[in-house]
């Protein structure tokens, strides 16, 4: 008989529910997560452990097949083996590493094997209504083996905190792109290397003499340190989005200040320097589509209002005539283009929207019927520094401050900063002006970091880690970057036992389609901040199952509310869940759940994930632990 791990073709095998058996040397082979393939390992004088690894037949004839389990190379089974007089079973305990494998002998009867696969043949045709398995993992491949998910992959690992003991493990060092599951790499390390207690200071300089009768002779500049949260927003279920504002709290507050200061009149400019950061405003490999919206906020080391402005319409009073839109924050600079017409009551609401972001225009056209409610959406801003120099113009002028020049943005991009060629940090440090402590006529320190960070957690912010990633790498390198952000991000996952080599990152938000990340990357994460000083923090900023954030309205009324702390990732093809888990026992289980290249719907797979959340928060602890992590 030629060997199974040969590549020769020979072997023929023939495989009907929960057994497949070599006809000519006796080979038996029982599928994982089998009951009748279990009980026929059992009959045959072995034992049936799982899980168990055995290498792929190379010429499978397949007559049956398992709907709970369909069979690919390297799938895990255990394997009877006849030879001879001296038949053995063996069993390879696999979890993704490397165990010892031990064998034990058998006699088998052919009679007694062939009456097993009849048996399997019968109940394969006829199933009997029963619990194929009632193991933890026999579940969790129920689930994510159904038909409707064959076209994807699925990457999951689920470990408990307690030993390291692995309950589950599927393609966990395989690369996945996570979406927002990014955020839980930045909110760690961010934590770690600023902490939940790291302000920032953001401020106001007036370069230049102000002379007797209150005349700034010369540029007041407002300068960016990469603070996400500017307004100082903290969370809370009934506001999760920033409200609605003619003009950003933070504006008001340092315009209130500059106007406290005997500066009546600004010869110069208002400026706003945000060159704590490259002019890097979108991560590579992000989607054109997604860059006029509010999640797709261009990244600054100043994001006044998130870098975002509203857009609402509503119905005028008479039929026919254009419907009303309003702009808030308003801002000069912004071309609004308004073809909504009002239409009779009851018509279907249809707006369609044109956005160029080179000439910063806005064309709005369709219709919306007289009586409706209102329609929001919330659009990203072209240049958040001139943003922000533009709203503060604004608010100096409404204050009586007179402004005689422009409001103008100061980038450092990339380009300036070239050095033989290519850019580099520290030719971009020459770069950046300096400001003298004694030229400070406004400031606005901000809140808490961990703020901050319960927000980009508990609602997904992109901008708030777009920005973060930035910030660690100014930590880092003098200057805030792509590179020098992910350089620092690698060097923290270091430290939790990821090498950097084995990590592709391109973001902070996940929105990128080049990010690659593995589940055993975030297990090793999760486990590393379980033990960090900050632990405790950096759970309590991740989404409540059925509770808070983006998980408010998943696992509602089942044994996974409350007990699921857990960031959610989804974008086009990628579904995500990785975090933390409470089982009825108490038992703490970290855990990595990523569906790339799916068919079926993210409502689909949101589902499964949350059955499997479900079975994690009932799972009772096993007797005895064997395979580490």
């Amino acid at each position: 008989m030629t060997d199974p791990e040969s590549h020769s073709c020979s072997l023929l095998e023939v495989r009907l529910r929960d057994i497949t058996v070599d006809e000519k040397s006796g080979r038996a082979v029982a599928l994982q997560h089998s009951p009748l393939g279990t009980e026929a390992v059992k009959k045959l004088g072995g034992r049936a452990s799982w899980p168990a690894i055995a290498p792929p037949s190379p010429c499978p004839m397949r007559l049956g097949r398992s709907p709970a389990l369909p069979v690919s190379a390297g799938e895990n089974r255990a394997v009877v083996t006849l030879r001879g007089e001296n038949p053995r079973l063996a069993k390879s305990a696999h979890r993704g590493y490397r165990d010892p494998i031990f064998k034990r002998t058998l006699r088998v009867p052919i009679s007694l094997l062939f009456l097993l696969l009849v048996t399997a043949a019968v109940d394969f045709v006829f199933p009997a209504n029963r619990n194929l398995s009632s193991s933890f993992e026999s579940r969790v491949s129920r689930l994510i083996n159904q038909t409707k998910f064959e076209a994807g992959f699925w990457g999951i690992q689920i470990v408990s905190l307690k030993d390291n003991y692995i309950l589950y493990s599927l393609n966990a060092n395989k690369n996945f792109l996570p979406a927002s599951n990014m955020k839980l790499i930045i909110g760690a390390a961010a934590l770690d290397r600023l902490g939940p207690d790291y302000r920032f200071e953001t401020c106001v300089y007036a370069q230049g003499r102000i002379d007797s009768e209150g005349r700034l002779q010369g540029d007041l500049v407002l300068v960016g340190v990469g603070d996400p949260n500017l307004d100082g927003r903290t969370y809370t279920m009934e506001d999760q989005h920033l409200s609605r504002s003619s003009s950003p709290l933070f504006i008001e507050r340092l315009a209130d200040q500059i106007a406290g200061r005997p500066i009546k009149d600004v010869e110069g400019d208002i400026v706003a320097d945000d060159t704590a950061f490259l002019h890097e405003p979108y991560g590579p490999g992000w989607e054109h589509d997604d860059l006029p919206w509010g999640y797709g906020a261009p990244a600054s080391a100043l994001a006044v209002n998130e870098n975002v402005f509203e857009v609402e319409v509503v119905p005028a009073d008479a039929v026919g005539d254009p419907g009303l839109v309003s702009i808030a924050p308003f801002f000069e600079g912004l071309t609004l283009i308004n073809r909504v017409e009002t239409v009779e009551k009851g018509r279907q609401l249809s707006i369609g929207m044109e956005r160029s972001l080179e000439k910063n225009r806005l064309i709005l056209q369709g219709e919306v019927s007289k009586g409706s409610t209102k329609v929001d959406y919330t659009l990203a801003v072209e240049d958040p520094a001139e943003f922000a120099a533009l709203l503060l113009k604004a608010a100096l002028e409404k204050r009586g401050i007179l402004v005689s020049g422009k409001a103008l943005a100061r980038h450092l991009r990339p380009l300036d900063a070239l050095e033989k060629g290519n850019p580099t940090l520290a030719r971009a440090k020459t770069l950046q002006p300096q400001y003298l402590q004694e030229q400070k006529v406004a400031s606005n320190p901000s809140i808490a970091l961990i703020e901050t960070l319960r927000i980009m957690m508990k609602v997904s912010h992109n901008l708030y880690a777009e920005i973060l990633l930035r910030k660690l790498g100014a930590e880092s390198a003098g200057v805030g970057s792509l590179e020098s952000g992910v350089v620092a991000v690698k060097t923290f996952l270091e430290k939790t036992g990821t090498a950097k080599e084995d990590l592709h990152l391109s973001d902070g938000s996940g929105m990128s389609r080049t990010d690659l990340i593995t589940p055993e990357s975030i297990i090793r994460l999760l486990q590393y901040m379980q033990k960090h000083p900050q632990g405790q923090l950096f759970l309590d900023t991740l989404p409540v199952g059925g509770t808070d954030g983006t998980l408010e309205h998943r696992m509602q009324k089942t044994p996974a509310t409350g007990r699921i702390h857990a960031k959610t990732g989804t974008s086009k093809f990628v579904t995500s869940l990785s975090g933390y888990a409470q089982s009825k026992s108490g038992e703490m289980l970290a855990f990595s759940i990523m569906a790339n290249n799916h068919r079926a719907s993210n409502q689909e797979l949101r589902q499964v994930i949350d059955q499997i959340c479900t079975l994690m928060a009932e799972y009772a602890p096993r007797k005895k632990a064997s395979h580490r992590n």
